[in-house]
């Protein structure tokens, strides 16, 4: 074993002592004494520690001997990605025994469109008759368009995110007009041109010497102002007779007839004419009532309008 300095420095003088002056002079003449390196064994080296990596679906166990995440990872040999998450984090500490979880998290983003509804509104329009309908605009549904965000964590979706909406088209609303104008009041018969009877062909008499009768003067009916207009549910059969002449060129007398033209009855009303003077006082459509019943409503017209509404007036 080589001796060390202090060992040398002390046989040096104790030779000093024995050798006297001389020996002195020789002793400084001699070389220094080598210093020797310390052993590696001696020198203390940090301690490696195994850790357990979590990630793209299994474990791997890695030995390092700086302690840190970020250690582990690189000795895994496991890039992250922009989103990916570690547990713990990067610059954590670890000691024997611990785990590490990485999660690989994507994120992607979608443009959806989203139909925008339109809604409806109604103006009130005098030209059109009452209860008829008629769009004056059109609707015309929108379009917006979303940008969502999907996170992803290990093939999971975690969630979503709405990133930005932009409409790309308005909403058009639909407008509709709604009449107001009171319909007029008219029955089947006013539409019709009243037909001319047929011309009547006659035979040249022979001469006779027998005087002939004057012929009677046609006669116009007139009004009749004995009986007061009937209201509610009173029968009023004033000008029977005139209205039965008018039937029968209307409808042949069949007094509950109804073909399905929108006209009715006897007197051939139609609905709204009915309904205007009283009619639903005895039924709902006019076939349905009596003849005497369709008189009564028919007076209730001719106090109003006279024979205007008939074609068949001139059968009066």
């Amino acid at each position: 074993m080589p001796l060390s300095p202090k060992l040398i420095a002390v046989a040096t003088s104790a030779a000093v002592l024995i050798a006297g002056g001389a020996t002195a002079v020789a002793a400084s003449t001699q070389p220094a004494p080598q210093v020797t390196a310390v052993p590696a064994a001696l020198i203390e080296t940090p301690q490696a520690i195994e850790v357990l990596v979590w990630a793209d679906g299994g474990a791997k166990r890695v030995s390092i001997t700086d302690a840190t995440v970020a250690s582990a990872l690189a000795a895994a040999e496991l890039t992250l990605g922009e989103h990916d998450r570690v547990s713990p984090a990067l610059g954590s500490q670890l000691t024997v025994g611990d785990s590490i979880k990485v999660s690989r998290v994507s994120v992607s983003q979608e443009t959806q469109q989203v139909t925008l509804e339109f809604a409806s509104t109604q103006v009130q329009d005098a030209t059109l008759a009452k209860g008829e309908t008629k769009v004056k605009t059109k609707g015309v549904a929108g379009l917006r368009e979303d940008v969502v965000a999907t996170t992803t964590v290990d093939g999971q979706v975690e969630g979503t995110e709405l990133v930005s909406q932009t409409v790309v088209r308005e909403p058009v609303n639909q407008v509709t007009a709604v009449g107001t104008k009171k319909a007029e009041v008219t029955s089947r018969s006013s539409e019709r041109t009243p037909v001319p009877a047929p011309a009547k062909t006659t035979t040249k008499p022979k001469a006779s010497t027998t005087p002939k009768p004057a012929a009677p003067k046609p006669t116009t009916p007139k009004p009749e102002t004995s009986q007061p207009p009937a209201s509610g549910g009173a029968l009023d059969l004033r000008r029977a007779d005139m209205w039965d002449r008018i039937a029968k060129c209307e409808s042949t007398n069949r007094w509950n007839i109804n073909t399905g033209n929108g006209y009715y009855g006897g007197l051939q009303f139609d609905l709204p004419t009915w309904r205007s003077v009283g009619g639903t006082d005895f039924a709902a459509y006019p076939h349905q009532a009596s003849r005497e019943q369709q008189i009564t409503v028919a007076n209730r017209l001719y106090d109003k309008r006279g024979l205007q509404p008939w074609g068949c007036r001139h059968a009066a």
